[in-house]
């Protein structure tokens, strides 16, 4: 019992000791997918930002956790649609996501190994999104607006590829794509052609991407790891 104890033990500091944390910053763009504008799945057209954090748990595998702002726009005027360029639709909205989630890397992934200082990778996360929605109430006064900010579940998943940039840097570039389960992003329009439009006029929820690069530092001690466990 004793010796089992003392293996897991060991088994248990080796893990702990490869541990690597990485700490950095997205900057890229965002582009909708929806009732409204164009229908690119990667064109991005508004600025996005946020941060990035990863625990590297092995030569394989990281957990990763993120913040991103961004606005989010459509304009039926940039639609290759004749339909929608007649309607005349645009909208502008901002999200907030927060995420946590697992990257598989392709090829081994250690900053600070020789040889294993890139991979492409693909990852998934879940969390929550914060955006406004817009809607019109019939009164007796006529239309009246209903702006509020709401949140949403969000499930992003991606596809990457990073390396070495520097001694304890690393770069990469990303797409991720998120399916909003709703569709309420892009709001319901006020008028179309000068006459106010029902609010159900829309039947498809949205999507949204985020595209751009990542830059982190890693920092933590790897102690003696020597692969042995992976």
């Amino acid at each position: 019992m004793k010796k089992s104890i003392f293996i897991l033990f060991l088994l248990l500091s080796s893990v702990s000791f490869a541990q690597i944390n990485e700490l950095g910053v997205f900057l890229g763009g965002s582009n909708y997918m929806g009732d409204v504008g164009r229908t690119n799945y990667i064109y991005p057209n508004s600025p996005a930002f946020g941060g990035i954090y990863k625990w590297n748990m092995h030569p394989h595998y990281s957990i990763r956790a993120t913040y991103t702002y961004s606005k989010i726009s459509g304009d039926d005027n940039d639609s290759d649609n004749s339909l929608r360029k007649y309607r005349g639709i645009s909208f502008t909205n901002s999200v907030h996501e927060l995420v946590a989630g697992i990257e598989y890397h392709f090829f081994k992934y250690n900053l600070s190994k020789v040889g294993y200082t890139q991979t492409p990778y693909i990852f998934i996360e879940a969390g929550v999104v914060n955006y406004g929605t817009f809607a019109q109430e019939i009164t007796p006064n006529g239309l009246v607006d209903q702006n509020k900010r709401t949140f949403n579940f969000a499930m992003p998943f991606g596809i990457g590829y990073k390396m070495k940039l520097a001694q304890n840097v690393g770069i990469g570039i990303e797409t991720s794509f998120r399916y909003t389960f709703k569709d309420d992003i892009d709001g319901y329009p006020r008028v179309i052609n000068g006459s106010a439009v029902p609010t159900d006029y829309s039947n498809h929820n949205d999507w949204y991407v985020f595209t751009g690069i990542t830059l982190v530092y890693a920092f933590g001690r790897e102690g003696c790891y020597t692969g042995k466990f992976f």
